[in-house]
């Protein structure tokens, strides 16, 4: 979904069931996958829907420059909340209400070969695989060039390479 229509859809939201049905139907499957990395798929599809709710309930928005990124963010944002509200103290311990694996635990090997990598290189692996943003999204957001970006994610998918072979993987 371009900007212009993004920006449009969400400006008709409190006026139109049409705009808030093409938002959905665009985004809902795309939080859900981006958040089920992270949370699983039944946590994800309560944010996803969180976010709906929120998006009726606010008070006007401003212009979004880039909406994949927009609603990725505001996602995070509300599944982050999320776990700190259902997070309780028992015996001293935290405990959270959701089993939330995390990354190491998830891609053992390949976390361990990321040490090799620089932190742009980091940066770039976590926002691209982790986290679902395109290159063209990255590139801002780690202030380089597009170019440049996939330039660094080609080299950095060939060091990773070699690492994992240097492993036995």
């Amino acid at each position: 979904m371009n900007e212009s229509e993004f920006n449009r859809l969400l400006s008709a939201l409190k006026t139109s069931a049409r705009a808030l049905t093409k938002l959905h139907e665009y985004y809902f499957g795309r939080i859900v996958y981006h958040l089920a990395k992270t949370y699983g798929k039944n946590f994800a599809e309560d944010v996803a829907q969180d976010f709906f709710l929120w998006l009726l309930e606010a008070d006007g928005f401003p212009v979004v420059k880039s909406p994949t990124t927009w609603v990725y963010l505001q996602c995070d944002s509300i599944a982050k909340r999320k776990v700190q509200k259902e997070a309780r103290y028992v015996n001293g311990e935290i405990e959270v209400a959701y089993d939330v694996p995390h990354k190491e635990e998830i891609f053992g090997d390949l976390y361990q070969a990321m040490e090799e990598l620089d932190e742009t290189e980091k940066s770039i692996v976590e926002l691209f695989y982790w986290e679902g943003y395109s290159l063209k999204e990255i590139a801002p957001m780690i202030g380089m060039e597009y170019a440049a970006v996939r330039q660094r994610h080609k080299r950095l998918l060939r060091k990773l390479k070699d690492v994992l072979k240097t492993l036995g993987l």
